[in-house]
C-alpha cells in the first residue's frame, strides 16, 4: 500500500475509533466500508459514461482490469472523477462516524 493509502487508511481508522479494535476487526470492518464505497462510486459514475465508455467499462470489468487502470479510464472520462470520489468518501466516513462513536 503506498504511504498516501496507508495514511488515509489509518486517518480513517482513528476517526472512526476503530483503533480500539483488534487488527482483524479493523480490516474486515475496513473491506466492508470499501466495499460499500466502490458500490457507490459504482452507482454516481456509470450515468455520467457515454453508452460506449459504459460498454468499453464493463469489458474491463468482464477482463478483470487492475483498479489502476480502471480509475485511470474512469478520471479521462469522467470530469471531476477525484472530486466526485473525495466527496463519497467523506459521505460515508460522515454517515458511519455517529455509528461507531456510540459503539465506543
Amino acid at each position: 500500500m503506498s504511504k498516501n493509502k496507508n495514511e488515509t487508511v489509518e486517518k480513517i481508522i482513528a476517526e472512526l475509533g476503530l483503533d480500539k479494535l483488534p487488527k482483524d476487526r479493523q480490516d474486515d470492518i475496513l473491506a466492508k466500508i470499501g466495499e460499500l464505497i466502490l458500490k457507490k462510486i459504482f452507482v454516481e459514475t456509470i450515468d455520467k459514461l457515454s453508452d460506449a465508455d459504459r460498454r468499453e467499462f464493463e469489458k474491463m470489468l468482464e477482463r478483470g482490469e487492475s483498479a489502476e487502470n480502471i480509475e485511470s479510464f474512469l478520471e479521462e472520462k469522467i470530469d471531476n472523477y477525484a472530486k466526485i470520489v473525495e466527496d463519497i468518501v467523506v459521505e460515508i466516513k460522515n454517515d458511519i462516524s455517529p455509528f461507531a462513536k456510540e459503539n465506543e
